[in-house]
């Protein structure tokens, strides 16, 4: 499911129509309340604007940052076709839109680990992995739980490419 990158406002116009004037006041208002606003007001803000849940971890200046600026959006207009796309193609590698991540590791695969003397063997599932007959969403989940630290999940299994090629005894 792909998630919209901006209200949906109104197409982008040259000046104001007298109906945008009038609403600057009302806008400027509205704005300039919403960091005095409960929560549930910006979070029903945020779903009539972007037409999604609010996003689980989404601190109240985002929060705010995001109505505000949704709010703006339908007044004034969103941004141009030519800004949306060079929205999208920023910090992709070389300027071409990323490719779907697609795992190295196919289901049924076994990672085998030794931590601290203990060999903990990982199952690669279809959604997850399996270790120690639970279910976890990430190698990363599973990391933490043997180490007690974050880690990154590829790089504590030795998953992880190297940027250079480590050079050969010839």
């Amino acid at each position: 499911m792909t998630r919209p990158l901006a209200p949906r406002p109104r197409p982008r116009r040259r000046g104001r129509s007298s109906a945008q004037t009038t609403n600057l006041p009302d806008l400027a208002s509205r704005v300039l309340a919403l960091p005095d606003s409960p929560r549930d007001e910006l979070g029903a803000e945020w779903r009539r604007l972007w037409g999604s849940e609010v996003p689980r971890h989404a601190s109240r200046e985002f929060l705010v940052r995001a109505v505000a600026y949704g709010l703006q959006a339908e007044v004034y207009g969103g941004l141009d076709a030519q800004t949306l796309r060079l929205l999208k193609k920023a910090g992709q590698p070389n300027g071409k839109p990323s490719q779907a991540h697609q795992s190295r590791l196919g289901k049924g695969s076994k990672l085998f680990r030794e931590w601290h003397g203990e060999v903990h063997e990982v199952l690669v599932l279809e959604k997850g992995f399996a270790w120690r007959g639970k279910t976890y969403s990430s190698l990363s989940a599973i990391a933490r739980i043997i180490t007690g630290t974050n880690w990154n999940g590829w790089a504590f299994f030795g998953l992880k490419r190297r940027t250079k090629e480590a050079p050969t005894d010839g």
